[in-house]
């Protein structure tokens, strides 16, 4: 449960893995420093449902985007887009590379010509649309790409495990997911 709660916090108070810390003496009123970074992000998987939020949310941050996806496409997002919901989302800061996660010169496009500032991994799908090794072939690409440009920053997020996709989670994520939930 406090692993859930500090989750949410970090949320809720809008704090950013890619922020800086800024001593509250940088502040010239006193008050709390922004933390927006006008930092570029790498989305992999930028089309999936949570990983659109992340795109939506950085670009209204006004931080640049390079997301990957297999259509080489990104909608709004259902949950915060209203009325734009679901329309093609388009921006200045987006780039949308189309290609796949498991070819590594794919994901080498993502980085190549850009700084990218850190990188968000929110692959997923159901293991008979992806295959069996989507996700460990992806993330190792992607890894090896950050370390190829020097890249420190990585954020990770899944939505396994939540509502009806429990019983799709390997048997080892469930374990993992279970001994976290005890804490």
């Amino acid at each position: 449960m406090r692993l859930s709660t500090s989750l949410l916090f970090l949320a809720a108070s809008g704090a950013s893995a890619f922020a800086p810390t800024i001593p509250a003496s940088a502040s010239t009123t006193g008050r709390r420093a922004s933390t927006s970074l006008d930092a570029t992000i790498a989305v992999i998987g930028a089309s999936g449902l949570t990983a659109s939020e992340c795109v939506y949310q950085a670009l209204k941050e006004g931080d640049t985007v390079v997301g990957l996806t297999r259509s080489g496409k990104v909608a709004v997002p259902k949950g915060s887009g209203g009325s734009d919901a679901e329309k093609s989302l388009t921006d200045d800061n987006l780039t949308v590379i189309a290609g796949d996660v498991t070819s590594a010169a794919d994901v080498a496009k993502v980085f190549d010509g850009r700084d990218i500032d850190g990188v968000i991994v929110a692959l997923g799908g159901k293991t008979s649309d992806v295959g069996e090794t989507m996700l460990t072939d992806g993330t190792t690409n992607v890894i090896n790409s950050m370390k190829d440009k020097g890249v420190k920053r990585l954020a990770v997020v899944t939505s396994i495990g939540a509502g009806d996709s429990e019983n799709q989670a390997p048997f080892f994520f469930k374990i993992l997911m279970m001994t976290a939930s005890e804490y």
